[in-house]
């Protein structure tokens, strides 16, 4: 999979490991995309970048960091820091799969009351995910 910035000045390729969407409500994606992220699970070691120079990284919690373009901005993937989980900015997608499927919401106690999704998903709380990627550490 073709994954780009929106300047085109960071390109990768990226390994989808399945079709599932998910959607994170945490205050963090938030604030970054002035919205909810959407997100694709990718095989964590499969990011192959053509050009680094404006890859920047931001360390966003004790076991998570985001990677973006240095030069526009766009969120292209947050990852875990022992590199053991990895997900790709559904939108910085060149091509994206016709097959996609909104299938999680996460931060779900964080969403604001102002939108709802119009189907329904698997929810996970902050606590479940907290949980979840803790319990390796």
């Amino acid at each position: 999979m073709n994954v780009s910035c929106l300047c085109g000045k960071t390109k990768f390729q990226a390994e989808l490991k399945n079709h599932d969407v998910h959607a994170c409500h945490c205050s963090m994606c938030r604030q970054q995309s002035s919205g909810v992220l959407m997100s694709v699970d990718v095989e964590p070691d499969s990011l192959k970048f053509e050009d680094q120079e404006h890859l920047a990284l931001f360390q966003s919690s004790e076991w998570g960091e985001r990677g973006f373009c240095s030069r526009c901005g766009t969120l292209l993937f947050w990852r875990t820091q022992d590199g053991s989980y990895c997900n790709i900015n559904v939108f910085a997608m060149q091509d994206q799969p016709k097959d996609l499927k909104l299938t999680t919401e996460i931060y779900i106690d964080n969403k604001p009351d102002f939108y709802q999704f119009k189907y329904s998903t698997e929810q996970l709380t902050e606590a479940n995910v907290i949980a979840f990627f803790s319990k390796d550490q």
